[in-house]
């Protein structure tokens, strides 16, 4: 009996941080963040490079970054989306979610980053998860408007048939 309670008390522990975030709905404001890139740069929602734009954000377990490369490869098609003035693609990936070393991790994300003009943050101890209350470690696709209202939330891999919901959201905002 003590073993188990022990064990159901650990559990609770280490879930309690992620029950306490509000999960990210939308119409929600997002609430903002710090993370950096490879090179400890440091970015939140306010930073430059996603003022007055429309941000999709990539939210991903580098063990399963491919789940939605799809959805990224459409994306990057589409000649719709205004990425000079009001639109932003931005990768996260959660180093927690992941056995492989960090430094590993990093390498692969600094060579990605120099090679494609991409941001990719580094997500060190969850706190998007936290922040957002995001289900799902390992793949996350949110859009938020200029304000950054959340317009679109899917966890988990994204169907086929959603990729075109998701680019005619993000065309929707980045002219209101």
């Amino acid at each position: 009996m003590k073993k188990a309670f022990t064990v159901v008390f650990f559990v609770l522990l280490w879930s309690a941080p992620f029950a306490w975030a509000d999960e990210l709905k939308i119409g929600e404001k997002a609430p903002n963040f710090s993370l950096q890139d490879y090179s400890a740069k440091i970015y939140t929602l306010d930073s430059q490079e996603f003022q007055g734009r429309v941000i999709s954000i990539f939210y991903n377990d580098p063990d399963k970054k491919n789940w939605n490369k799809h959805v990224e490869d459409a994306l990057l098609k589409d000649n719709g989306l205004d990425r000079k003035n009001n639109y932003k693609s931005l990768c996260i990936t959660n180093l927690k979610a992941s056995k492989l070393p960090n430094l590993i991790i990093k390498r692969v994300i600094k060579s990605k980053q120099q090679t494609t003009g991409s941001v990719i943050l580094l997500d060190l101890d969850y706190s998007i998860i936290k922040a957002w209350g995001l289900k799902n470690y390992s793949s996350d696709i949110v859009v938020l408007d200029k304000d950054r209202i959340c317009r679109y939330l899917y966890n988990g891999k994204l169907p086929p048939e959603e990729v075109e919901k998701l680019i005619s959201i993000i065309k929707e905002y980045q002219v209101k």
